[in-house]
């Protein structure tokens, strides 16, 4: 799931050392200091060279710490696990995956997809896997691992902590993110039928958690008598509030018909402004990214009509206007899981799967889509003779995409499987 945002890190200044005659001030970005020498907490240190992997625009100062990845290449394999759920950039040139091998597994891997460590986390009870990862504020990784689960780990993938959610009712965590001041957001969705059970049942849920995992506060939503309404995908606003990408149920007689929706919260929880868009058909937004400029973009499906399903695109200003939304698709299905932001915003590249008809199998989609417009620039298929869905992406060191998934195409079993393409979705 998708995407996902890094926590922010609010930073205070002491005007002299930013604006002064510092004599440690660097005189150039290639200029490197001993930040161990500098003042504490009035400096920021990291790397100046824009064209560095990890590039920090809010450094003033260079330590020296600059990578560079450029190992151009493309190819796809087979990973650990049995299907891969979401994919983040770590550092030096690595990534960590999250998935399933009948419970929650974190894999970290190089640029060329080679296992630098894997983790699997069956050590906790309970039925969970590794829906989504995003990065911690100390090096760490958040993973939001579905029925009642969030794990927390070091940098190595060692847990520090888990929370298994206490409830009377299964809460299936689909995203977690930690927040500017240090929290977690954890977003999902209530299993069960609310008619005959417990009230709660049914509805989509945001939940706010300390380090450590304790609960501090817990929200709701969704129409009452429905079966299952959901949060999909999170993000931080720029006020402190959250924006939040699901599908929301409007019939009660087991039509399953749900629409496209996203939520704008403040810090509370407490909702601020809706969008819901659909029909009478099956509609859901599955991951929301933020862009510099305080808007989102949501994608997911939107169903034309019973046999017609496409896959739907919209930014949203960061006060809940529609700048712009479409729909692009065959004439069958497709929808999108996931999507990554490029590095300088122009173009957001969204994954998913696709049949061109009904019985064929599913195989891996990806989409270029320009920010400015919502139109797409190029897409392209990947996939085998058996059902292919994916549903992670992350832009990669080198300007291409990593995509993970599962797949029934290569073995006799279901497995992970990673497609690295190149920066217009192409493999070689």
């Amino acid at each position: 799931m998708m995407k996902r945002s890094f926590p922010l890190i609010i930073l205070v200044f002491v005007f002299y050392y930013s604006c002064g005659d510092s004599d440690n001030e660097a005189d150039s970005p290639n200029e490197t200091v001993d930040c161990a020498e500098l003042p504490p907490d009035t400096t920021v240190c990291g790397c100046m060279d824009s064209i560095a992997s990890n590039y920090d625009i809010q450094a003033l100062y260079d330590d020296g710490s600059c990578y560079y990845c450029d190992t151009d290449t493309t190819f796809s394999r087979v990973m650990a696990g049995t299907a891969g759920y979401d994919i983040i950039r770590s550092s030096s040139c690595s990534y960590v995956l999250s998935g399933s091998n009948g419970r929650s597994i974190l894999l970290k891997i190089d640029e060329l997809g080679n296992e630098i460590w894997s983790r699997s986390y069956s050590d906790i009870s309970g039925s969970h896997w590794g829906n989504s990862v995003n990065l911690t504020s100390d090096g760490g990784y958040i993973i939001g691992a579905a029925q009642n689960t969030v794990i927390k780990t070091d940098s190595t993938g060692l847990i520090q902590w888990y929370q298994k959610l206490s409830y009377s009712v299964a809460h299936y965590v689909e995203d977690v993110i930690q927040t500017s001041d240090g929290d977690y957001i954890v977003v999902g969705g209530v299993g069960g039928d609310p008619i005959g059970g417990h009230a709660v049942q049914g509805k989509a849920f945001i939940l706010r958690m300390s380090e450590g995992g304790g609960v501090q506060w817990i929200k709701r939503y969704g129409i009452l008598n429905t079966p299952m309404n959901s949060f999909w995908g999170v993000v931080e606003a720029d006020d402190g509030g959250f924006a939040l990408a699901g599908e929301k149920l409007e019939d009660r007689n087991f039509e399953f018909y749900d629409h496209f929706w996203v939520m704008k919260t403040d810090a509370n929880g407490d909702e601020e402004w809706s969008i819901e868009s659909g029909g009478n058909k099956w509609d859901e937004a599955r991951d929301i990214v933020k862009l510099s400029d305080g808007s989102f973009i949501v994608a997911g499906k939107i169903s034309l009509s019973s046999t017609n399903i496409n896959m739907r695109v919209m930014r949203i200003s960061s006060s809940g206007d529609i700048l712009w939304q479409n729909n692009h698709g065959n004439n069958n299905y497709d929808t999108a899981t996931s999507m990554t932001l490029t590095q300088n915003e122009d173009v957001v590249v969204l994954v998913g799967y696709t049949r061109s008809s009904s019985g064929n199998p599913f195989k891996y989609r990806i989409w270029g889509v320009d920010v400015a417009s919502g139109q797409v620039l190029w897409n392209r298929i990947h996939g085998g003779n058996q059902d292919d869905e994916s549903f992670g992406v992350v832009e990669a060191y080198d300007g291409g995409f990593n995509i993970v998934g599962k797949s029934d195409s290569h073995g006799s079993t279901r497995v992970n499987w990673l497609v690295k393409t190149d920066s217009q979705g192409n493999v070689n």
